[in-house]
């Protein structure tokens, strides 16, 4: 699974802070046993002077002899570990109060447990990736339960078949799709007029699978070919197209909307047609039919989209004015 630059390095931002604060917190409950409790301070002190002693004994050259210290020392460690337990809870606190507590005691908030990537900090990139997407797009107010096919009409549609009825086909699809998505999932374009609930289905879409630890990137087209062009002429954060080619799942909203120039049509087509050699998966919404796509696109871009992808035509009127 790839994660952007941005969301590796808020992860690791954040398990920093997480060691930092453990760190703090632990010295504020030292400081205020030490201060009421001198003998615990010694206590402790006869614990931590221990890896110093085995330093010493390390460098004892007989053998039997350096065994038999060390065993002695580690006898001894722990009945002053266990002490110290015992003197802590005779005074009302925890055993454990002058222990560090991690957030992830496996890993101790490192991040990594026996030099493999730890659950934990696998869990911290999923919610950074899902809080990115929530800021670059209403996630947070998509989702397939608040999905309404009652302002689809079920009177009217294509193909003998109600707008209602099409929706309905196109709405479990799309969430057939994201329980079964796997790196080989097929690629979707998303196309009709505006206000039909294609971004709400994307983004539903999009919500299940960062849910099941998948790298997903959601970005409109004309933001998208905005951040490739600063890119290529260094105006712009480095790694934008490793990442827009390296996630599980990219989405590009509103295809149509950006301002084609020389440099935008083969930014994007390098995008499609690159994520299509590496069978990555990439859904794609837009209001425009086939020969709208066909007039504004190269020949490349529009057979690659148009050949190459599962076509979902939404039918229907534009909710947002069927609410108002």
């Amino acid at each position: 699974m790839k994660y952007t630059a941005e969301t590796v390095e808020k992860a690791d931002r954040e398990m920093e802070n997480r060691r930092n604060r453990s760190e703090q917190e632990l010295f504020v409950r030292r400081s205020e046993v030490f201060r009421k409790y001198p003998d615990a301070k010694a206590l402790d002190d006869r614990i931590a002077s221990a890896s110093r002693e085995f330093i010493r004994i390390m460098t004892i050259r007989d053998r039997d002899e350096r065994q038999r210290q060390l065993d002695a020392l580690q006898r001894d460690n722990l009945a002053q570990q266990q002490l110290l337990r015992e003197f802590l809870t005779a005074c009302g606190y925890e055993e454990d109060y002058l222990e560090p507590r991690y957030v992830c005691p496996l890993c101790r908030d490192t991040g990594t447990r026996n030099g493999r990537t730890c659950a934990c900090y696998t869990e911290l990139l999923r919610q950074i990736a899902y809080r990115e997407l929530c800021e670059a797009s209403p996630l947070d107010l998509c989702s397939f339960e608040d999905f309404d096919l009652g302002y689809y009409p079920d009177d009217d549609g294509q193909g003998g078949m109600s707008s209602r009825a099409i929706m309905k086909s196109i709405y479990d699809y799309c969430r057939m799709y994201a329980e079964d998505f796997s790196r080989e999932s097929p690629n979707l374009l998303m196309y009709g007029g505006t206000g039909l609930g294609k971004t709400h289905l994307s983004l539903s879409v999009a919500g299940e699978i960062i849910g099941r630890g998948f790298g997903v990137i959601y970005d409109s087209c004309p933001n998208m070919v905005k951040k490739l062009t600063d890119e290529q002429f260094g105006r712009g954060c480095e790694g934008t197209e490793e990442s827009l080619l390296g996630c599980d799942l990219l989405i590009i909203d509103d295809l149509g909307a950006e301002f084609s120039t020389q440099v935008t049509v083969p930014a994007l087509y390098n995008i499609i047609n690159t994520r299509l050699l590496r069978r990555m998966p990439t859904i794609i919404s837009t209001n425009l039919d086939m020969k709208g796509i066909q007039n504004t696109y190269t020949e490349r871009i529009a057979s690659r989209i148009i050949g190459e992808y599962t076509l979902l035509k939404f039918a229907g009127r534009d909710i947002r004015q069927i609410r108002k």
